[in-house]
């Protein structure tokens, strides 16, 4: 039928007002049903690929602590400073983890977790490599907001693979220092490998607060080490760091044979 007649002119109003009534109808008995997807009530959810993400109900899959195969991690120290949570956690385990992505999570005094990542499978941030029982490694998640009334972080496997007892390969750390850029933060360190190796290396460069709290890692992933050579290297934060921010040694681990280096470069 035309919306239009000669004798009785236009009847789009009549049209408008029934489609008005029937949408109202139907709206209302969905909302009181619970049909309508409310969601977009919710806070803003992270845009795809950022490793850090406000902390919901925490479901992120976990090793089970009670597996004697799975790694034992003790939180050393953790701080925050210039957009970064940084942690430095110990392998309790009698074997060495070969690779373990880990996540992160900072909690208030009440338990609640205000944030919780553990990156993706490629970033370096929350992944720990050849990493000896009783030695400790540097992790990192990036803020994008500063985080108020944190009282504990925790740090528990994902998924891990660990490697057999007995001596990893060691690497000797000299002469580390700290360089201060008007765009950036570098650590400089004198890198020798020693024992069995694939020729890629991991480090991180640990800054410590006025209270020696660790406040911020500089993470690294290196290439091309032979044994017994030293190479010296550099480890580049892209950001400057608030003056009181000092340098206080430098964690370096030879990442084992089967692990991805996480660096593109080869020999």
């Amino acid at each position: 039928m035309s919306p239009w007649s000669e004798d009785r002119g236009p009847k789009w109003p009549l049209f408008v007002g029934f489609g008005c009534l029937l949408v109202g109808l139907v709206g209302g008995f969905l909302l009181m049903t619970g049909v309508v997807d409310r969601t977009s009530d919710e806070p803003d959810r992270p845009a795809a690929g950022r490793t850090t993400t406000p902390a919901g109900p925490d479901d992120t899959p976990s090793a089970d602590p009670a597996d004697p195969s799975e790694p034992r991690l003790g939180v050393v120290s953790w701080g925050m400073a210039a957009g970064q949570l940084a942690v430095v956690v110990r392998n309790d385990s009698d074997r060495v983890i070969d690779r373990a992505r880990v996540a992160i999570t900072a909690r208030d005094r009440s338990g609640v977790a205000l944030l919780t990542t553990s990156g993706t499978p490629k970033d370096v941030c929350c992944t720990i490599v050849g990493l000896a029982p009783g030695q400790e490694f540097g992790l990192f998640a990036q803020l994008r907001s500063e985080l108020r009334d944190v009282a504990d972080v925790e740090v528990r496997p994902v998924s891990a693979d660990l490697g057999e007892t007995g001596d990893a390969p060691r690497i000797d750390v000299g002469r580390p220092k700290l360089h201060r850029e008007t765009d950036d933060t570098v650590v400089t360190v004198r890198l020798t490998a020693h024992g069995e190796l694939t020729g890629y290396v991991a480090a991180q460069a640990v800054l410590v607060d006025e209270n020696g709290a660790v406040a911020q890692v500089v993470s690294g992933r290196f290439y091309c080490f032979a044994p017994g050579e030293p190479r010296r290297i550099r480890l580049r934060l892209f950001h400057p760091v608030p003056a009181q921010l000092q340098l206080e040694r430098v964690l370096a681990q030879a990442i084992p044979d089967g692990v991805p280096p996480g660096v593109p470069g080869r020999c």
